[in-house]
């Protein structure tokens, strides 16, 4: 499996921190892969990975969540319109920074713009394309799940348990480490297509 160290490290001469990057594979293309995945963290959001503490975990973390929408593949039904933007939800307390909400904002998506909303556990999360469930809604997050059942949203959580009970993909922490594990019959249920590259990266959830 592969993961991403939060804690700060040896500079690399640009200012920024080395992203440390382990494999239990050794076959060279998911390894290769799995270098360029987590190097683009590096690259393309450089401030949020030289933070430290809590609050750098969070901008790690929407880094992620931008890079997984370049993996996954939603049915063309799932767009009001050729323009119209992917959508990422946040649901109840916001942990991102203004700051990196603002920069993956100027960021697309297969050349959809990417707009961030924060959002209420309703009905009309049916309409966002990818739905962030963060701990401080662990008691919701199983009702958010069934709710978006028969949907074509992506569901990321971070609270225990959350792939067992129907939702996407689930990040952990362990130590200063990001993993992730994918319910890959969720994802086929929701009509999503994920990339076989991120498959491999990733714990598969079993159900």
């Amino acid at each position: 499996m592969i993961n991403v160290r939060l804690r700060k490290e040896r500079e690399n001469g640009s200012g920024y921190p080395r992203i440390r990057v382990k494999s239990d594979s050794r076959r060279i293309g998911r390894a290769g892969f799995s270098v360029i995945f987590w190097c683009l963290l590096s690259y393309a959001f450089p401030d949020a990975l030289s933070q430290n503490g809590g609050d750098g975990e969070y901008q790690v973390k929407l880094a992620v969540l931008y890079n997984f929408a370049k993996f996954v593949e939603w049915p063309p039904a799932s767009y009001p319109s050729p323009g119209a933007p992917l959508t990422i939800c946040i649901i109840g307390i916001d942990p991102f920074s203004p700051e990196i909400e603002a920069e993956v904002r100027t960021r697309t998506v297969r050349g959809r713009p990417v707009e961030i909303l924060r959002v209420k556990p309703t009905k009309t999360l049916r309409l966002c394309h990818m739905v962030f469930i963060p701990v401080t809604e662990r008691d919701r997050a199983d009702q958010i799940v069934k709710d978006l059942n028969g949907s074509s949203t992506l569901t990321v959580g971070e609270v225990a348990g959350f792939a067992m009970m129907g939702g996407i993909i689930n990040l952990t922490v362990a130590g200063s480490t990001v993993h992730f594990e994918i319910n890959r019959l969720a994802a086929d249920r929701a009509g999503l297509k994920i990339s076989s590259k991120l498959l491999g990266l990733a714990k598969i959830f079993s159900e």
